[in-house]
């Protein structure tokens, strides 16, 4: 039991400090990638830290299969590394004893994972996707910055407002619209942002200002004063999003005959498969020579997960379109890679060594030594 729990200890350690890094790697990339888009001007910056939130906890699904994968490796090479294992199998202590202790995290593990690809993924997802949606709706005038002139998505626009309160209401306004054979510019002292109730578009109203039409290199140009003039906006004060798989709850695609979902279906419940199949290839894949390192198998146990995860990838592309059975579906992977494991777990037992070849080392002397001999 001492020894179990110093194993287990072990494990949890080496595994906090893989999390760490693994998560800051993602959280810098995916932070590095908000923040351009956020000055492109794609989304607004208030919205970024809750964007950015989402995608980290969707991404946790991804980033604990490996991190466990590399954390028992990690923590049982060490042991082999040390020379502690040596210690511990002449007390009788062997692969079988660090099975049970891997089984005994993994246990934990397997909820926590559970959780993550079935419900909270999909719900991280569905929020993503409608904030994108949001952005994509919103109109110009919601990414405008007071005291900076703001660019349309689609270069059209340039508008400038000295001060904006409520969201709604902009003072000292100034808009350019880039049209196919003129432009405009309109200048107000002030305007405001409506809603139409029945057709949910939305218009810019400026007031007591006035618009310029012509033609940029022109003399010919035409000059408006006007009280109350309204601009339709691009976007919509609210829309249906329709969920993409990745983001549908999971209950949705239980009984669901498409195979597109079905194969999400999978792809969820693969993500746990393939954190226990890894767990217990790391437990063979960790034994190592004292002299070769506590990193001598992790190249090939990157390889092992990039090998696996892209089989998932084919496997699901061909559920998808219908070239597998679903019985088949995407569980020969696992069984591969199942496979894999009793066959390494069954060589470090020595349980294949009753059908090896038997050898003896016998002495071949070649027909010089025999010459010599008889003369």
């Amino acid at each position: 039991m001492i020894i179990r729990d110093y194993i287990t200890k072990e494990l949890l350690r080496t595994f906090g400090g893989v999390f760490i890094v693994l998560f800051l790697i993602i959280l810098s990339t995916q932070l590095i990638k908000s923040l351009a888009a956020v000055a492109n001007g794609k989304i607004p910056i208030d919205f970024l830290f809750v964007l950015l939130g989402f995608r980290n906890l969707e991404s946790m699904m991804m980033i604990i299969p490996l991190t466990l994968f590399l954390a028992i490796l990690l923590a049982l090479s060490r042991l082999y590394k040390d020379s502690e294992m040596v210690a511990l199998a002449a007390c009788g202590v062997g692969p079988s004893t660090l099975l049970k202790s891997v089984l005994i995290v993994l246990v934990s593990f397997v909820f926590i994972e559970t959780s993550l690809a079935l419900v909270i993924g999909p719900w991280a997802n569905s929020k993503i996707q409608y904030m994108e949606e949001e952005f994509k709706l919103q109109a110009d005038i919601e990414l405008v910055v007071p005291g900076q002139f703001t660019l349309s998505n689609d270069g059209r626009r340039v508008i400038y407002a000295e001060e904006i309160t409520d969201r709604t209401h902009l003072k000292n306004v100034f808009l350019h619209v880039d049209n196919t054979d003129n432009s405009s510019v309109l200048a107000a002292d002030e305007a405001n942002i409506e809603t139409d109730p029945q057709q949910g578009a939305r218009y810019i109203v400026f007031q007591n200002g006035h618009r310029y039409d012509g033609v940029p290199g022109s003399r010919e140009y035409r000059s408006i004063k006007f009280k109350d003039y309204g601009v339709l906006l691009t976007g919509k004060a609210s829309a249906e999003v329709k969920l993409d798989r990745n983001a549908l709850p999971t209950k949705d695609l239980w009984d669901s005959t498409n195979l597109y979902y079905i194969g999400e279906l999978q792809w969820r419940i693969s993500q746990v498969i393939m954190m226990i199949v890894l767990a217990l290839l790391a437990v063979p894949l960790s034994k190592s020579s004292p002299r070769q390192g506590r990193y001598g198998k992790m190249a090939l146990a990157i390889l092992i997960y990039i090998v696996y995860s892209n089989l998932l990838l084919v496997a699901f592309n061909w559920l998808r379109k219908g070239q597998v059975e679903l019985y088949i579906g995407m569980w020969w992977v696992h069984l591969l890679f199942f496979a894999l494991f009793l066959f390494m777990f069954a060589r470090q037992m020595g349980w294949l060594s009753g059908l090896r070849r038997k050898t003896h080392n016998v002495l071949h002397c070649p027909d010089e030594f025999d010459e010599l001999v008889e003369d």
